[in-house]
């Protein structure tokens, strides 16, 4: 497919500070990358070149496609720990999250204290925590950052040109330091993002870090607002959604695909007759040509897909329910919003969608909910064809539960299901 007029502008821009508001389904990496041959077609060195990423698929996915596995294109972490081998004598291990008695909660509260450069308040454990890890010779991730950033302060070591981040709503104060510390005075910089597709506030990101760079570097911002992924029906649905959101840059999706294919919301009175509901709905849609690896079934929190787990197994039916989901096997997704992004599905079921479930109880504060309606705007704009929301009328205590509020504001009405 040839690159629409805006993907052009971007690939072609000689703008030297670029923000791309990329919204879901866009091409935005499909950018990156023609901007990267476009650049070695004009003659710019491999070195000149880094993109940095936040997943290990994204780097290989683009290195991949670009066609150079000697590009750097590296996770944030990874630059960093390379460059610290690389120009020090660096000879720490990585901390590993599953062999130490400190808690996920305490973990988590150091993270977001180390990456918001220790302006949040200071965890009681963090002491203990670092005298831990100095004793066994260790470095957590954010040290990776920290460590990294103070070096490059005292060194005039490898300079970039041309510097591309990806998921950019997804940085920290802590990743937006280190990258004013590579943007020196001849470097040129496209950061891509969408603020309606952040949702690691939890860990610490904070999308107003777009704003700020704008603001930095008198950045062009440049918008791709077609989406090829989602037909009519899921672009307008999820456009009504996320417009409730306060949004510092607008922008509506317009859907390539023009054809239509109705939403459905079921309500069912339990959870067994929802997860057989789903088993079925399944097996009709295999039916139809749709291959498993391109059905997923999607969750807020954890407890709401235990149901339908035990009736997979019991049924014995091939379904893939952990993070890094080999999509190359026949099996179904089932799967965390959180872990379903950046991924794409024919069919989609948002499972669970009461009040207190999705969003979660803790959002009566406009910026939570505002987090968790961001939340429901990935999950819906995962699915290319068709996609289900379902909710129960009464849980395993019969204790009655209301409807999510995202059901009304996508504008879609549940029925009950017969």
């Amino acid at each position: 497919m040839k690159l629409n007029d805006m993907q052009k502008k971007v690939v072609y821009s000689n703008e030297r500070f670029l923000f791309l508001l990329a919204g879901a389904g866009s091409g935005k990496t499909r950018v990156v990358i023609e901007r990267i041959k476009y650049l070695l077609d004009q003659g710019i060195q491999i070195d000149e070149i880094l993109a940095l990423t936040f997943t290990n698929k994204a780097t290989n996915e683009m290195k991949h496609r670009v066609g150079r596995a000697d590009l750097w294109i590296h996770t944030f972490h990874q630059f960093c720990f390379q460059e610290l081998k690389r120009q020090t004598k660096y000879n720490y291990k990585i901390f590993n999250e599953e062999d130490h008695d400190f808690s996920k909660k305490e973990l988590l509260e150091i993270a977001i204290y180390k990456n918001s450069f220790f302006k949040k308040r200071k965890p009681k454990i963090y002491d203990a925590y670092q005298t831990y890890l100095s004793n066994k010779q260790l470095k957590d991730f954010d040290d990776l950052l920290l460590d990294y950033l103070a070096h490059i302060k005292l060194s005039n070591e490898h300079k970039f040109t041309y510097i591309f981040v990806d998921e950019f709503q997804d940085t920290n104060e802590l990743q937006y330091r280190i990258l004013k510390e590579l943007i020196n005075e001849n470097a040129n910089c496209l950061c891509v993002g969408d603020p309606d597709q952040s949702i690691y506030r939890f860990r610490g990101a904070n999308p107003s870090i777009i704003n700020q760079y704008v603001k930095d570097y008198h950045a062009y911002v440049e918008k791709l607002i077609v989406n090829y992924r989602s037909n009519s029906t899921i672009i307008n649905h999820a456009n009504r959604l996320i417009r409730r959101n306060y949004r510092a840059y607008k922008k509506d999706l317009i859907p390539n695909k023009k054809h239509t294919n109705n939403i459905s919301s079921y309500i069912f009175m339990s959870q067994d007759e929802e997860s057989k509901f789903v088993l079925n709905k399944i097996k009709v849609w295999i039916e139809d040509g749709i291959r498993p690896e391109e059905v997923a079934i999607l969750y807020r929190q954890h407890h709401r897909c235990y149901h339908l787990i035990n009736l997979l197994k019991i049924e014995e039916f091939n379904y893939y329910h952990e993070i890094n989901s080999n999509l190359n096997s026949h099996h179904i997704n089932v799967l965390s919003i959180h872990q379903a992004k950046g991924l794409e599905f024919d069919a989609v079921i948002i499972l669970g969608l009461e009040s207190n479930t999705f969003p979660s109880m803790h959002t009566h504060q406009k910026l939570l909910l505002e987090e968790e309606r961001r939340l429901m705007f990935v999950a819906i704009t995962r699915a290319k064809e068709h996609l289900i929301f379902t909710h129960i009328k009464y849980n395993d205590y019969f204790q009655r539960q209301k409807p999510s509020l995202f059901i009304k504001e996508s504008g879609i009405k549940s029925k009950l299901y017969k």
